[in-house]
């Protein structure tokens, strides 16, 4: 605890008043909590789960087990199945991410520049964004082939219009009163879309890019599901088509883990671009 001084409106002494230092346990105790809270409940589930396929009560046919699961993806990295699966998805989905989430919010942020192009293309925004991608993933397949290049165009398609609407919703919001003060200054349109309106609309975008990491990955799993060799989508279909729900459930596992693996590095680019706030 540190101290500073403060002088007397009135009597103009000046005392010295302690500090209050900032308390960061309680923050840190109840982020402890709320993981060792959120390890308990799967834990639980997964041994009431294996509980009850063990006793019967729970059709391994239907719904396999834990230990079924778990038996299906060590025999896979042992085989070295299961890195390769992840590998090309990973591949598709980061690519895919790059063109659609990215390149979405750097047309969402331009659009800022003419809202008159902004009013025009908002009816078209709302038709594409409405179409499900199971409906066009078939026709990209057509297109584009069966390889990498279909399934990056249509995690693309997946995420493209969700980054574009959060990035212009975003510049919507900056402070006009901040603009209006940049052009009493002289300040041109590029530079209040530099100075103003891409730092302003950060957090929308950064938004946009977390909803989108599972948008992204069902979009590569869907591409996998219609036409593919190997990777995650490719596993559940081989799974299903076979009736084995340990390698189908093994594998919903697996796409669970990379969106949250996807997520947290979104949430590192979100401390890195924000470190500045703190």
């Amino acid at each position: 605890m540190t101290a500073f001084q403060i002088e007397d409106a009135q009597t103009g002494a000046v005392r010295t008043r302690p500090a209050r230092s900032r308390n960061r346990h309680p923050a840190s105790r109840r982020r402890t909590l709320l993981v060792f809270l959120q390890v308990a409940i799967v834990v639980a589930f997964l041994a009431v789960w294996q509980w009850g396929a063990t006793g019967g009560w729970i059709s391994t046919f239907l719904f396999s087990s834990p230990e079924q699961i778990i038996s299906v993806l060590a025999q896979n990295i042992t085989t070295g199945e299961l890195w390769t699966d992840m590998g090309v998805t990973a591949q598709e989905v980061l690519i895919g991410f790059a063109v659609g989430a990215v390149g979405g919010s750097a047309l969402g942020l331009l659009l800022w520049y003419s809202r008159f192009v902004a009013d025009l293309s908002a009816p078209f925004i709302t038709a594409i964004g409405s179409i499900p991608v199971l409906a066009v993933a078939p026709m990209m397949i057509i297109w584009f082939g069966t390889g990498l290049v279909s399934k990056v165009v249509i995690v693309g398609f997946s995420c493209v219009i969700v980054s574009l609407t959060n990035a212009y919703r975003g510049a919507q919001r900056v402070d006009p009163d901040l603009l209006d003060l940049m052009r009493s200054f002289g300040s041109s349109k590029t530079q209040a879309f530099t100075k103003a309106i891409v730092p302003g609309a950060m957090s929308w975008v950064v938004a946009g890019l977390k909803l989108n990491v599972g948008f992204a990955i069902i979009g590569a799993v869907v591409g996998e599901f219609i036409s593919s060799s190997a990777g995650v989508g490719h596993m559940i279909v081989t799974g299903s088509s076979s009736f084995a729900m340990n390698q189908v459930l093994a594998g919903v596992v697996v796409v669970m883990a990379m969106v949250l693996a996807f997520g947290l590095l979104i949430d590192l680019l979100e401390r890195a671009l924000f470190r500045w706030e703190r």
